[in-house]
């Protein structure tokens, strides 16, 4: 399970939002966890909010200005109700000072309280993604990980199938490695999976005949990827008993697989002699950019056939020249 504690948050965010310990210095150790977001009604963060309770309550200009127009009665009971529910921790932005009750109320309840000389929505903007990185789901799966034409692309299939063949010929024609043979993926977003590759295996790529092959030193720093975000699927197959058969020449061979319960498009290659398929893989990046337009070639193509049947000839024919 994805674990961060607020000491971890303050020192990864300090400089990139001014931060420094208002109160509450004794929750340092407070975790946040992965399993928290998946909690029905439970938010990650926001400005203040009493209704719908935030891991991470950020407070503004306008949320102090609404604490201290409260009575004293009301204040107290507002700040209980944040400090009894689910709030591990409470940033105070804007460069604005904490309120002595709060600072009370941290140091008592054991919450820490960061201050932030940037706008509070600043804060929310840097801390969301940050947190969302930190606490997403992470698994692991078996395959080859590159940026092909700037996609992430995951290349699975049997052992000895080929895939790091392919990806060589791949990285050769100026595509880019992330991971071989274990691929870290995290979700970041709702519908957002992140794939890296583990500090191990960095750089390297076994293909073989040739062994283990540094890529950053055989093809230079442009040659690999930190990380990438997972856009498409493709699977290499061998052919049923070793033969390559005809099959529907229309038919995609496509479909999607779940990936920590994101959907990702999926699409099949089967492995036979003389098929290229650095190309192919290439061909399958530029038509699911091209669907993720909307623009589907297989129905544009059916639509044409279909039109014509309907004419009662070719479409478009054009006159032939003697």
């Amino acid at each position: 399970m994805a674990r961060l504690s607020v000491q971890q948050l303050f020192e990864d965010r300090r400089e990139r939002l001014g931060l420094t310990w208002a109160a509450g210095d004794s929750g340092s150790h407070r975790e946040l966890t992965n399993e928290m977001l998946s909690r029905p009604g439970l938010g990650l963060i926001g400005h203040l909010n009493l209704i719908h309770p935030l891991i991470v309550q950020v407070l503004g200009t306008s949320e102090l200005d609404y604490i201290a127009r409260l009575s004293d009665a009301a204040r107290a009971e507002t700040l209980e109700r944040l400090a009894s529910g689910k709030t591990l921790c409470i940033v105070v932005g804007d460069g604005k000072p904490v309120p002595a009750a709060l600072e009370s109320l941290a140091a008592r309840a054991a919450i820490p309280v960061l201050a932030s000389t940037e706008e509070s929505q600043q804060v929310i903007n840097v801390l969301r993604p940050y947190l969302q990185g930190e606490l997403g789901e992470v698994t692991s799966l078996h395959g080859v990980y590159l940026d092909v034409l700037e996609i992430g692309v995951l290349i699975t299939g049997e052992s000895s199938i080929g895939k790091s063949e392919l990806a060589l010929e791949l990285i050769s024609r100026g595509h880019g490695l992330v991971a071989d043979d274990v691929v870290e993926l995290q979700q970041i977003g709702p519908e957002t999976v992140q794939g890296r590759c583990p500090p191990m295996l960095r750089d390297f790529l076994e293909v073989r005949g040739l062994g283990v092959l540094n890529i950053r030193s055989i093809f230079g720093e442009t040659a690999v990827r930190p990380r990438k975000i997972l856009r498409l699927i493709v699977h290499l197959e061998a052919p049923a008993d070793g033969r390559y058969e005809e099959r529907d020449r229309l038919a995609t061979r496509s479909g999607t697989r779940s990936v920590l319960g994101v959907e990702i498009p999926t699409v099949t290659l089967t492995v036979a002699p003389g098929r290229n398929l650095a190309v192919l893989v290439e061909a399958a990046v530029r038509n699911h950019i091209l669907m993720t337009r909307g623009i589907d070639s297989t129905r544009d193509f059916i639509s044409r056939q279909a039109a014509a049947m309907r004419a009662g000839g070719p479409a478009d024919r054009e006159p032939r020249g003697d």
